[in-house]
C-alpha cells in the first residue's frame, strides 16, 4: 500500500488536528498562562492555514485559471465587504464553475 501525495497531506492534517484538539484533552501540560494563550491562538490557525494552502494548491494544479479566479474573488469579497461566509463561498464557487465552463467551451 502506498500513499499518494494527497493521502499523505490528509494524514498529516489529521495528525496535526488530533495533536491540537484531541490530545490536550487527555494530556495536561504545565504551561505558563502566556505560553498556553499563545498555543491556543497559534496552533489552530496553523492547522487552518495548512488546510487552506493544501486545498488551494490542489485546485490550482487541477484547474489553474478557475482556481485563481475563484480565490481572487473570494479574497476581494472578504477584504472589502462583510458579505458572510455562505455568500462568499457561493460567489467563489460560481466564478470557479463559470471559468471552468468557459475554458471547456
Amino acid at each position: 500500500m502506498t500513499l499518494s501525495s494527497h493521502g499523505l497531506a490528509i494524514v498529516a492534517l489529521l495528525a496535526t488536528s488530533v495533536l491540537v484538539r484531541v490530545l490536550p484533552v487527555f494530556v495536561r501540560l504545565r504551561l505558563s498562562d502566556t505560553a498556553r494563550s499563545l498555543l491556543e491562538r497559534v496552533l489552530p490557525m496553523a492547522v487552518f492555514l495548512n488546510f487552506a494552502i493544501y486545498i488551494a494548491l490542489t485546485e490550482i494544479r487541477t484547474a489553474p485559471a478557475a482556481a485563481i479566479a475563484a480565490i481572487a474573488v473570494v479574497g476581494i469579497i472578504t477584504l472589502s465587504t462583510r458579505l458572510g461566509l455562505l455568500l462568499t463561498t457561493l460567489a467563489g464557487t460560481v466564478v470557479y464553475v463559470l471559468t471552468q465552463m468557459a475554458a471547456q467551451a
